[in-house]
């Protein structure tokens, strides 16, 4: 009986975000810049693997999360950067969207210290439902418990749709930033082709620079990101720390019409392999059935070659956690 009550209230938040046209929120965009800017492909020079899993609200019990696992890297006979992603969010026990693009990034020299990225992106997304886990309001007797539902509804198809995004970068010196837009074609994840049912177009916005107060072995990388989709803003504002292959991060992130959340994150920098956690806590927002912990993400990330051998005309270092 609980996971089937577990299973409607699933339903009914993820209705009001993902189907009226809103994509999952992942807390930052860090670790993600790829999925949401093309023109960050291959802009660290070495080629890596980047994984993510995160659960959100868990202590709600809504089981709602995400993995993600891309990989990218420069090359000099393409002139930028290539690479590939892959996402797939758990929306409770009824729906997963799959979703797997490539991008590709062209990377010039503007000026004598300024550097520019161009990138492409094209994606498949898929929306699976289970309808056998659909329980309704009809289906539940107060002293029977559940009377129907499940096997007795239709089994829906996978709808898959064709999507495209594009956006830049700007670099120079230790900063950096980037603007995009994805979604070009405004996927409708639904048969009906409804207005509502429609991805709308996401402007993203990030940026940030690293400094180095105390010399080479400690840094400090903040950043900041605005996305904006429809009639949704969200906020982004952080910083890691590194010190000796250790990283610790603080971060604050607003959703309108949301909640507020602060975050904290550590890691282990080993320059080939880099393992991170954070967590996220709703400090203002919501309401009573959803509070307490926000996002919980954990992530790993792998080099492959030395950056400093790279040929991209200009590294970025881009925030992990």
């Amino acid at each position: 009986m609980k996971f089937r009550y577990r299973t409607i209230a699933a339903l009914l938040i993820f209705c009001t975000v993902t189907l009226s046209g809103q994509d999952t929120w992942y807390g930052s965009v860090s670790g993600l810049q790829v999925m949401y800017n093309p023109a960050f492909t291959g802009v660290e020079g070495a080629s890596s693997i980047r994984t993510s899993a995160f659960t959100f609200l868990p202590g709600n019990g809504f089981g709602l999360g995400s993995v993600y696992a891309s990989y990218d890297g420069y090359f000099s006979s393409l002139h930028g950067g290539a690479g590939a992603w892959v996402s797939d969010d758990f929306l409770g026990d009824i729906m997963n969207d799959l979703r797997g693009g490539a991008s590709y990034s062209y990377h010039f020299r503007a000026g004598r210290k300024v550097y520019v990225t161009t990138g492409l992106s094209a994606a498949v997304i898929t929306r699976g439902i289970r309808s056998g886990s659909i329980i309704l309001p009809g289906d539940i007797d107060p002293f029977r418990g559940i009377t129907g539902g499940g096997t007795d509804y239709l089994q829906t198809p996978p709808v898959t749709r064709f999507d495209l995004g594009t956006g830049f970068t700007v670099s120079s010196g230790n900063w950096f930033a980037g603007a995009s837009l994805i979604h070009l074609t405004r996927p409708s994840l639904s048969d009906d082709a409804a207005d509502y049912n429609r991805l709308d177009g996401m402007f993203t916005f990030t940026g940030g620079i690293t400094l180095t107060p105390g010399g080479k072995d400690f840094s400090l990388l903040p950043s900041a990101a605005l996305l904006i989709q429809g009639d949704e803003v969200r906020i982004y504002l952080g910083s890691e720390a590194s010190w000796k292959g250790l990283t610790g991060s603080l971060s604050l992130w607003h959703v309108t019409d949301g909640f507020t959340s602060m975050g904290v994150g550590a890691g282990w920098d080993a320059a080939t392999v880099k393992i991170i956690l954070s967590y996220s806590y709703i400090i203002a927002g919501g309401d009573g059935s959803i509070g307490g912990t926000a996002i919980v993400k954990a992530g790993a990330m792998f080099s492959f070659g030395n950056v400093e051998k790279s040929r991209a005309p200009h590294i970025i270092k881009l925030p992990l956690l």
